[in-house]
Formats: structure tokens, C-alpha cells, sequence
């Protein structure tokens, strides 16, 4: 399989769609107006046309030359505003130039199938504190809504760049095709935005993939980060004969509630909940024992959880660079222990501390620094699974 069309040979991000009105004119006061699709990416600014510049020139000359004078036109290429008229029922809105234009997407054999439509993200606040629904991402950029343990669609829907979640519109038609689903048709109706022409994502590299590793993508948010955390558990085990936490998470989604939004308090809340899972769960008492079998440290009862299992690791598995390694387990910490005291003149201090240790600006979203943590706290599980091993 090839690179993904999507991504940027230079800077490796992936580009979104960009339609851009451009103005072609003559002397003799003929206009031609033409929307002229563009790939923009990201990370480096880079952007460029569907087709180069020459082809539109070409296009433009042609039909100046069938002009009268003073004549104004718009061109169009035919893809603009179509409707899937199979899909009529469903009543979302959606641009058929995703469809025609994003790599991947069209299918002559089954036209519309893969368009994507959009929807805010409040959405899923009705399903994530409902007690009989609950929402799960099996990534940053990919997830599903569950009902009673059991999912509610058969694929799940992609998260974008911007937040918005959103579904292929065949795949709607055929979620919402039981006449059990019409309130949750209803409820997406509510909720359908305009499309921003971006789905990058997990959720679109896997079902439209140009390479093996599109195809199988590692999770890179919680669901990672507890899937470490019970490996760990197990070596631990295996090395030393009892687990490094308490409780192994089996299903942490039957516990552990993940922000949806970009919100204070639900974000800082999920802090509370990591905290609680990665750090107030380890076996602090068992880890001090198994210290004092190679040596006695005067110094051991006054430490905590963190600062013990980073003397454990320097003694037993010769981790010179420990400190560096659990640096994100103590801006977890250190974030746990910020909420509750937003109205502290110190709160914004500490917390751009912690945003600096995590190597991000000040101006950073509140969901921006949650997402940068998780993945450094996978990043420190990751090399600790390396240490034990």
C-alpha cells in the first residue's frame, strides 16, 4: 500500500479541504467567479490547488472567450450542493464536495455512501450521563455511544480536528433504519452541523486506509493508557511476585467517565479519576517492603506513592533517568491536587507550570493539556513496561 494522499510528504500531518472563491477578470470587464478547491496543511502552511494552477487558467481562457463583453459568470463543476436523493429521509445536512474531493471517499458503485456528516459534540453529553448509555473512545479521534454494555452503531464516528464528531451518511441510514432508533435520529437531526471539510482521524485511516499501519491504529488516548497499566500490573507480577496496583481495570469505561468537552470542571474531574487509577492505586506498602528486603532507607516511610515507585524502579530495574520517565505522573498529580482551587491566586501559576513541564504554551485548551498528558503518560507507561521487562 502507498502513503495516504491526505498526508504531507514534508511535515507528515494531514491535510483538510479548503474551498476557496477565486476572481478571474478581463479588461473588457469580463468576470468569471470559480470555487477552486485546496488541500491546507496544518504544521507547515503549506497549501495547494486539486489541480495546478495551469488547468484553471486553461478552463478560465476557454469560456472568456465564449463571453460577451461586460458578462459576469460563476462556474461550476457539478459536484457542488448534490444531493443523495436515497438519502433524502435522513434530513442531514452535508457537502457533497467531501465526498467527490477527499481521497478515499467516492465509490462509483455506491454514490454518497461515504459522505461525511457533521455534528456538534454536545451531543454526546445526553448519552455520557445517561445510566443506560455511556460513550467510549477507543481513541482521541474515534469512538462509539453504548447502550447497556453493547454498542449503539455498528461503526462508530470520527472526531476531527475542530471537535466535531461525525458518521458516514450510509452507515446513518442503516444505524437509524429500525423504527426503535427514530428518537436518536431525531436527537442527531438536533445536533448536525455545517461541514469544516476536515475528517482526519483515526476513525477515517482505518476505514479508508492506503497502508497497514492506516489499517491498525494504537489507541493514544485512556484506553492505552489503562491497557499499559494492566500489562505492568502483570509483569510486575510475574517479576516480583504481586501487582503494582490494587485493582486491575478490566473495563475502566464501567468506571472512568472521559471529558467530552472543552469545560473546567469536567476536565479537572477527570484528573481526579486518573489520579485516582494510576497513582493513589499503586501498592505503596508492598513496594516499600520489597525495598527493605535489599536495603534499609530511613528516608522510606515519608515517601508517597510516586516518590516510592521511583526509588523501586531505580533499585530493582536500574532506571538512571526515572525522574524524567514519571515526570508526567506528577503534573498528574500536581493537576489533581488544582481542582478544587480555581479561584486561587495561584491557580494560574501553578497550572502553567504544568503546562510547560508537558512542553505547551500558555494559551493552551483546557482539552488541549488534557489530551498532551494522557499521551505522556502513555509515553511513561510505555518505558516503564520497557524497564520491567
Amino acid at each position: 500500500m502507498s502513503i495516504h494522499p491526505l498526508k504531507c510528504p514534508e511535515c507528515n500531518d494531514y491535510k483538510k479541504l479548503v474551498i476557496k472563491w477565486v476572481r478571474y477578470e478581463k479588461q473588457v470587464d469580463k468576470e468569471l467567479d470559480i470555487n477552486i478547491p485546496f488541500f491546507f496543511f496544518f504544521s507547515c502552511g503549506h497549501q495547494k490547488p486539486l489541480y495546478k494552477k495551469e488547468h484553471y487558467d486553461l478552463m478560465t481562457e476557454k469560456d472568456f472567450e465564449e463571453m460577451e463583453d461586460g458578462e459576469k459568470l460563476f462556474i461550476e463543476f457539478g459536484y457542488e450542493d448534490k444531493e443523495f436523493n436515497r438519502y433524502s429521509h435522513l434530513n442531514f445536512i452535508y457537502s457533497s464536495e467531501d465526498y467527490y474531493l477527499i481521497p478515499g471517499l467516492f465509490r462509483d458503485e455506491n454514490d454518497g455512501y461515504l459522505t461525511p456528516v457533521f455534528f456538534d459534540k454536545d451531543i454526546l453529553l445526553y448519552y455520557n450521563n445517561h445510566p443506560d448509555y455511556s460513550v467510549r473512545f477507543g481513541s482521541f479521534s474515534s469512538g462509539n455511544i453504548y447502550y447497556k454494555g453493547k454498542p449503539l452503531f455498528n461503526w462508530g464516528f470520527g472526531i476531527n480536528r475542530n471537535g466535531k464528531i461525525y458518521k458516514w451518511l450510509g452507515d446513518l441510514n442503516e444505524d437509524f433504519e429500525d423504527a426503535s432508533m427514530q428518537s436518536h435520529l431525531k436527537r442527531f437531526q438536533a445536533s448536525n452541523v455545517e461541514s469544516d471539510h476536515d475528517i482526519y482521524s483515526k476513525f477515517y485511516l482505518m476505514q479508508n486506509p492506503f497502508s497497514t499501519s492506516d489499517a491498525f491504529q494504537t489507541s493514544d488516548n485512556e484506553s492505552r493508557l489503562f491497557t499499559l497499566k494492566n500489562e505492568i500490573d502483570e509483569l510486575f507480577f510475574s517479576k516480583h511476585g504481586f501487582k503494582l496496583t490494587k485493582v486491575q481495570v478490566e473495563d475502566f469505561f464501567d468506571f472512568y467517565k472521559p471529558p467530552i468537552l472543552e469545560e473546567k470542571e469536567q476536565i479537572f474531574n477527570a484528573y481526579i479519576s486518573l489520579n485516582k487509577f494510576v497513582i493513589e492505586n499503586v501498592q505503596i506498602n508492598l513496594l516499600k517492603e520489597k525495598i527493605n528486603e535489599i536495603r534499609q532507607d530511613s528516608d522510606l516511610k515519608k515517601l508517597g506513592s510516586l516518590k516510592t515507585l521511583e526509588r523501586f524502579l531505580s533499585s530493582f530495574h536500574k532506571a538512571e533517568n526515572i525522574s524524567q520517565i514519571m515526570s508526567p505522573l506528577y503534573v498528574l498529580s500536581d493537576l489533581r491536587q488544582l481542582q478544587g482551587h480555581f479561584s486561587d491566586s495561584s491557580f494560574d501559576e501553578r497550572y502553567n507550570f504544568c503546562k510547560q513541564r508537558l512542553e505547551l504554551l500558555e494559551d493552551s485548551t483546557y482539552f488541549q493539556v488534557y489530551e498532551k498528558l494522557v499521551k505522556e503518560l502513555i509515553n511513561c507507561f510505555d518505558q516503564i513496561k520497557k524497564l520491567i521487562i
